[in-house]
């Protein structure tokens, strides 16, 4: 093997070497075609207010509606080129983002994820839903480190804004069709129409897309791992007055793939590899058929009312997210046992804000009060199949969970900065959270010992409720417009939650309660622009300390017939994250922009006692999913072409992700080796920048990397591994 990868490795670095001297070589023979080089200022409302991002005393970054575009990113995984310490994984049934290493929850109703995801600030909060929003957008904005303050809990990692493009007074269209290898088609438009004399402004825009699977079904003869996809969104914007808007939205999203949970990387039981040819990547031979469908509906109301020397602001938000997944258990052409989720989510919430206006006032701030109410359900069926009759088990056999958790959570909040010196500035903000959930749980099983110990449980209930408290104070040294230096300490909470998945009458008689989970953070960070805003740095370090971290763990139950997995839902002791981050963008010349983005993470389990099992000590190891490096580099070039001619503009990103472990034991069963991905897009815009024709590939070199890897419950390994080469082209026309 490595006689045949030493090649392999030499052509790739050969490549890329080109690749990036045809880019330099390009910039220099172009410089002349722009008048200056100049970065681009970037505005976010990371803060719930708007600010140009030099000025924002946090760790961020900032992705433009023009970027995703450039970078081909119609995922929420796709951010991860572009950003660093920032991760998304579908591995064991459900998407988490990572932060800084830290990440983890939403497998059921009763765990709650860490990361907040936001939709023109409504809480989305399960990040299955998050893709069906990615189009339209003006912006991405991923802040690192707690934002409980601000954001409410359930943010200990982070937050992910995500901003659409508001309607404007004037008409304006797009459309782009993409067609791409695999059969790839895609289909994204939209259209501005402004009526009432501009004081009404309607945007409605949509998309499909369609691509067939990378996987190859040997048992079914399919093509798997398929995309099919449809979203549209409504926005309507009312200016009644100079003084109040009022933004109301709908959108709507559904989601179709055929292959969701990895492939077998070992057979049934463990006990080797998979059977040929399903022992290669991208071949299974699965024998039931799968599928993921996910259905997402959302509604906004936005009022915004200027009173002069403040503005008060009101969000309603409501999301309805359902989910059915079919996945074969056994991941093979046996016909031993399937599984049957059906997930739903509906989430209602409103914020009032109040927040000051004068930008120049040694006081600012903002202030408000939150209510959110979940209803969420699962209901996970293990059916035994034909085959079942090998272990004992009647074919038709099954063992079925149905937890539901009722979730009410109210908050007050505000921040404060005030300006002691005309560069030095305090930072100030606290919440106030109240919380109670209300547990229901139906489980019930027609397999009992030695196969199965699953209790048979009806109508259990359990509730809680906590109040917590999120403070943050920090200081902001500005000695120039140009710099912004900073330092900060921030808590964060993590709601407490139950243990409801698939219980063992030794878990049912065990505590189910989850207990809250906090953060302690300290952050120092400098940002600033040089050289007539030419080149831009935005760097930190930080330190996270995690107390009582949540952990969810599949662990292999010892001297099993057959092997199976039991499902622990726990608190450990605490987690220590620590690095630095930096961002450099510079202005090489006219024309020519590269961006440069790396970290490095120390993230570890400093207390995690009994963390394998009873007397099994994973303390020290690496948090799951948190590479100790990530990196990217991406040049951004354009030329004018002869007059009348048009222009070109070129993008070509190299990212690094280094090694990892896609669980808590750190065994070697579970790392995952670094890898590098090289993206590059080129388009030619026809005069007046109506037309424009692009040409892209992803992961260009062709590298073959895995995502993840994990136990299922016959203790088979299986795992994802990523795209492929994908390429294609795009026309967009754009009035």
């Amino acid at each position: 093997m490595t006689l045949r990868a030493a090649p392999r490795a030499r052509r790739r670095a050969l490549t890329l070497a080109v690749l990036l001297g045809g880019a330099s070589a390009l910039a220099v023979s172009g410089a002349h075609a722009q008048d200056a080089a100049e970065l681009e200022e970037l505005v976010v409302t990371a803060q719930k207010r708007s600010e140009n991002l030099q000025d924002v005393p946090i760790s961020i970054t900032a992705v433009t509606s023009d970027s995703l575009a450039r970078s081909q990113i119609t995922t929420l995984g796709g951010l991860q080129t572009l950003t660093p310490n920032f991760q998304v994984s579908d591995n064991v049934s459900v998407r988490t983002v990572y932060i800084r290493g830290v990440g983890g929850g939403g497998r059921t109703v009763a765990f709650d994820t860490r990361t907040g995801i936001y939709l023109d600030g409504v809480y989305i909060g399960q990040p299955m839903a998050a893709d069906a929003v990615l189009s339209n957008l003006e912006r991405v904005e991923v802040l690192r480190g707690p934002q409980g303050y601000l954001y409410g809990q359930n943010t200990v990692s982070g937050a992910v804004n995500l901003v659409t493009r508001a309607p404007v007074d004037d008409f304006e269209g797009r459309l782009t069709a993409g067609l791409g290898n695999k059969d790839q088609q895609r289909l994204d438009g939209m259209v501005n129409i402004p009526l009432a004399d501009g004081k009404v402004m309607v945007r409605l825009g949509a998309a499909y897309d369609h691509r067939d699977g990378f996987i190859r079904n040997t048992t079914l003869g399919e093509k798997v791992d398929d995309i099919n996809s449809r979203s549209m969104r409504l926005q309507v914007r009312m200016q009644p007055t100079d003084d109040f808007t009022a933004d109301l939205s709908f959108d709507y999203s559904r989601q179709l793939s055929h292959k969701v949970n990895g492939e077998a990387l070992s057979d049934t039981f463990n006990s080797g590899p998979p059977a040929a040819p399903a022992d290669q990547p991208f071949v299974i031979d699965d024998n039931y058929p799968e599928f993921d469908y996910n259905r997402n509906v959302g509604g906004a109301l936005t009022l915004a009312y200027d009173l002069g020397a403040v503005t008060l602001s009101s969000i309603s938000g409501y999301r309805d997210s359902a989910r059915t997944w079919n996945v074969d258990l056994d991941h093979s052409a046996l016909d031993l046992a399937h599984f049957n989720y059906d997930d739903s989510y509906q989430t209602l919430s409103q914020e009032v804000r109040l927040s000051s206006n004068d930008t120049e006032a040694r006081l600012r701030y903002i202030l408000g009060a939150f209510f959110l109410r979940t209803d969420g359900e699962n209901d996970r069926r293990l059916t035994y199949d034909a085959l079942g009759v090998l272990f004992g088990v009647p074919p038709g056999s099954m063992i079925r969970t149905n937890p539901s958790v009722k979730n009410s959570s109210y908050a007050v909040f505000g921040a404060v900065d005030y300006q002691l010196t005309p560069t030095l500035i305090v930072n100030s903000g606290l919440r106030f959270n109240y919380e109670s959930k209300k547990l229901t749980l139906n489980q019930s099983s027609d397999v009992g010992p030695p196969i199965s110990n699953i209790a048979n449980v009806l109508g259990f209930k359990d509730e809680l409720s906590e109040s917590s408290v999120s403070p943050m104070i920090g200081l902001t040294f500005q000695p120039t417009e140009d710099q912004t230096y900073y330092g900060k300490y921030a808590r964060g909470v993590k709601s407490g939650g139950f243990n409801a998945d698939y219980l063992t009458t030794q878990a049912l008689g065990g505590p189910l309660r989850l207990g809250k989970e906090t953060v302690d953070s300290f952050e120092l960070g400098a940002k600033f622009t040089a050289f007539e805003r030419r080149l831009r740095v935005n760097a930190d370090v930080f330190y996270a300390r995690y107390s009582d971290y949540q952990v969810s763990q599949f662990r292999v139950v010892p001297n099993s017939t057959p092997p199976r997995i039991e499902l622990a839902l726990t608190n450990a002791g605490e987690v220590e994250t620590y690095g630095p981050e930096v961002s450099v963008d510079a202005a090489l010349a006219p024309g020519l922009n590269v961006n440069l983005q790396a970290a490095w993470l120390h993230a570890e389990y400093k207390e995690f006692k009994d963390g394998g099992g009873v007397g099994v000590d994973y303390s020290g190891n690496r948090l799951e999913y948190a590479p100790e490096v990530t990196a990217s580099a991406t040049v951004d070039y354009t030329r004018d072409l002869a007059e009348g001619m048009g222009a070109v503009t070129s993008r070509l990103t190299v990212s690094y992700r280094g090694d990892q472990y896609s669980d808590t034991s750190n065994a070697e069963a579970f790392h995952q080796d670094a890898y590098t991905l090289v993206n590059a897009r080129v388009a030619w815009l026809a005069p007046g920048d109506q037309w424009q024709v692009a040409a892209y590939a992803d992961n260009l070199l062709e590298e073959e990397y895995q995502l993840g890897t994990a136990p299922d419950a016959f203790t088979t390994l299986f795992g994802r591994y990523g795209a492929p080469r994908t390429y294609g082209v795009e026309v967009t026309w754009t009035y």
